[in-house]
C-alpha cells in the first residue's frame, strides 16, 4: 500500500500512528468545510479511500495529502448533499431548500458561501493561526496559491459583509 512519503508510513500501523496525531485537526478542519452534522463521516471516509488507493508515488507530504484527502471528499460530500436536495425540491416541489438557516450568524454564512479552498485557507489562517507558508504545506500547494485565495476570500468576506450591514 504505496500512500506515504516513507517506508515507514506506508505500513498501515505508522498510518495509522499518523492518522492519530492529526484526527482532532483533520476533524476541525472537516467542520469547517461541511460542518459538524457531517465532519467525522469526512474523515473516515477520506481515511478510508487513502487507505484504499495505491498510488504510483508516494506523497512527499504525508500530512498534506491527508488534508487534501479531506478536502476532496468534503467536496463529493457536498456535491451529494446538494444533489440529494434538488432531487427532493423536485419531488416535493419545494422552491426553497426546506432545511432551516441561521439568518443572524452573518459571518457563518459568509464563510460558508466561500469556495472549499477559500474556506480551507480561511481556517487555517484565523484557526489554527498559521502563516501562507505553513497554510501552503498543510494544503500541498504553493504559498502564492495560498495568499491568492485568502485575498479573495477576504474579498469576498468584506463585500459580503459590508453589504449585509
Amino acid at each position: 500500500m504505496a500512500v506515504h512519503a516513507d517506508s515507514e508510513t506506508r505500513e498501515p500501523a505508522a498510518f495509522t500512528d499518523l492518522y492519530r496525531a492529526n484526527a482532532v485537526e483533520l476533524t476541525r478542519f472537516a467542520t469547517m468545510l461541511v460542518g459538524a452534522e457531517h465532519a467525522e463521516d469526512v474523515v473516515a471516509e477520506a481515511m478510508a479511500r487513502v487507505l484504499a488507493t495505491a498510488v504510483p508515488e508516494a506523497p512527499t507530504n504525508p500530512r498534506a495529502y491527508m488534508y487534501q484527502a479531506v478536502l476532496n471528499q468534503s467536496r463529493r460530500t457536498l456535491r451529494s448533499d446538494a444533489a440529494r436536495r434538488r432531487r427532493e425540491r423536485s419531488y416535493t416541489g419545494f422552491r426553497r431548500d426546506p432545511t432551516p438557516v441561521e439568518p443572524d450568524r452573518d459571518v457563518v454564512a459568509a464563510v460558508a458561501a466561500l469556495s472549499n479552498r477559500q474556506r480551507a485557507v480561511v481556517f487555517f489562517a484565523y484557526w489554527q493561526d498559521l502563516q501562507p507558508a505553513s497554510i501552503a504545506i498543510v494544503l500541498g500547494i504553493s504559498e502564492g496559491s495560498v495568499r491568492r485565495h485568502l485575498a479573495r476570500a477576504r474579498a469576498r468576506l468584506r463585500r459580503t459583509l459590508d453589504d449585509r450591514h
